[in-house]
């Protein structure tokens, strides 16, 4: 399947509304407030706390668009029969992309020592987001829709 830009935003707009629907906004709204929370009580952007290097806490953001791509170049259209067997590498490489996002979490709350808390509400954000669009991406990647 060739890349789509049409398909690409449109599995993009359904991972974000995965964000808002019933009772995943639940865990948004958490998580959300929760970063605002560090924000007003610790604000990490000062310039005698705040490396150069840190801005790289927000690469796995990243990983959501590569997720969604994957899905799109590789999705699978569930109305054909018989159905077309599902894209093995691409199942790894959109698994191997979510354990290298958390991979890069753990590593970067343990990097940013005295902003813990804030580099833990963003990756904790970024994670949420991501399974958004591998959940999304798998449906495509699988040809299971519900």
């Amino acid at each position: 399947m060739a890349f789509s830009w049409i398909a690409f935003w449109r599995f993009f707009q359904w991972s974000v509304e995965f964000l808002f629907v019933w009772p995943f906004w639940l865990v948004t709204l958490a998580l959300v407030a929760n970063l605002g929370a560090v924000l007003v009580r610790k604000w990490p952007f000062r310039q005698d706390r705040w490396k150069n290097e840190y801005w790289l806490v927000f690469a796995s953001l990243i990983f959501v668009p590569i997720t969604i791509s994957i899905g799109v170049l590789a999705g699978i259209d569930p109305g054909k029969v018989p159905r077309p067997k599902s894209s093995t590498l691409a199942f790894w490489t959109s698994n191997i992309l979510f354990f290298a996002s958390i991979a890069l979490g753990i590593y970067w709350v343990w990097r940013m020592k005295g902003m813990r808390w804030f580099t833990l509400a963003v990756v904790l954000l970024q994670l949420w987001m991501l399974m958004g669009a591998e959940f999304i991406s798998g449906m495509a990647l699988s040809g299971d829709w519900l």
